[in-house]
């Protein structure tokens, strides 16, 4: 729909016209059903098919990951006795508890959120070799949807789109990924003056 700057007010309309297609929200609802039912990790199963089936249908497998001579995980095997061992020794679900209070993402909540996602992106590079920070910020939405936006190429390209002269936040001195840190005083500044600026109804 073309540039848009935030001297104008986005419209739902305008929201809806930029969605596009509706034919993936039955796929998107399976996984934030499952992560809903599942929202811990401390059941093998469970573990498996959240980061399996996320990364999976994003394009994000965790096991596209660096090879390394010292492995020897093939396939199933890969998630059963390296993914799964590596995070129910890890304190996730710590990280995750310090996010379930939060109403929403804005500039007051920005330094937890970036926290959690470094902390996973350090988890996820122990098990493949690769930070996977396009899985981690798919597996963060699933889970909290209302505080991490799906961060990749597609979604920073449309965001650059459709809004400009946003200010940016400094987030320097935050604990996290120094490529996410900068993304929130880009891509996540750029979605939540959107939605400041986007009128309802």
């Amino acid at each position: 729909m073309g540039n848009v700057t935030l001297m104008e007010k986005l419209t739902q309309q305008m929201v809806n016209d930029a969605t596009g297609s509706r034919a993936w929200d039955l796929g998107n609802e399976t996984l934030y059903e499952l992560c809903r039912k599942h929202p811990e990790h401390t059941d093998e199963q469970a573990i498996i098919a959240k980061v399996w089936l996320i990364g999976r249908s994003y394009a994000a497998a965790i096991e596209r990951r660096k090879p390394n001579a010292n492995e020897t995980f093939e396939g199933g095997n890969f998630y059963t006795d390296n993914v799964v061992t590596k995070i129910l020794k890890s304190p996730i679900d710590k990280w995750f508890s310090d996010l379930k209070d939060l109403k929403g993402a804005d500039e007051q909540t920005m330094g937890a959120i970036l926290n959690v996602h470094c902390e996973l992106t350090n988890l996820f590079e122990k098990i493949s070799g690769l930070e996977n920070r396009s899985l981690v910020s798919k597996y963060l939405h699933f889970h909290f949807r209302h505080l991490f936006f799906i961060y990749d190429a597609r979604a920073v390209s449309a965001l650059r789109g459709i809004s400009s002269g946003i200010a940016r936040g400094t987030y320097a001195d935050i604990h996290a990924d120094g490529e996410y840190r900068n993304s929130a005083r880009d891509a996540c500044a750029r979605v939540i003056s959107l939605k400041k600026n986007t009128v309802p109804g």
